[in-house]
C-alpha cells in the first residue's frame, strides 16, 4: 500500500487543534475517494524525553496512481486547503510504501 503521512508539531494550543482536528478536519480527509485506511498517532514522548511532533496521520491508499487520482479530486482539494489554513505552520508531508505487505 502507499500512503501519505501528515507529521504535526506541538501547536500552540492543543486543546483546540485536538477539537478542530479531529471535529472538523479528520471528517473531511474521511471523504477522500479512494482513501482505504486511516492511522491517527497521538505521541506521548521519544526515548529523549519529549518528542518535537504532536501527531501523525497516515493515509492509506491501494497504490500510488490511487493516491494520484485521489489528489485530482474536489474533496482532496477540500482536505489540502483546510490542513494549511488551520496547521500550515506545523506540518510535514511525507510518502511511503508499505514493505512488509
Amino acid at each position: 500500500m502507499f500512503k501519505m503521512i501528515a507529521l504535526f508539531k506541538k501547536p500552540e494550543n492543543p486543546e483546540e487543534f485536538d477539537q478542530y482536528y479531529f471535529g472538523t478536519h479528520l471528517p473531511l480527509t474521511e471523504k477522500i475517494p479512494g482513501l482505504r485506511k486511516i492511522n491517527v498517532t497521538k505521541f506521548t514522548g521519544s526515548p529523549m524525553g519529549e518528542s518535537p511532533y504532536y501527531l501523525m496521520c497516515e493515509m492509506y491508499y491501494d497504490n500510488k496512481e490511487a493516491f494520484k487520482e485521489a489528489s485530482k479530486t474536489e474533496e482532496s482539494k477540500a482536505s489540502g486547503k483546510d490542513v494549511m489554513k488551520f496547521a500550515g505552520n506545523i506540518v510535514t508531508f511525507m510518502f511511503g510504501e508499505e514493505v512488509n505487505e
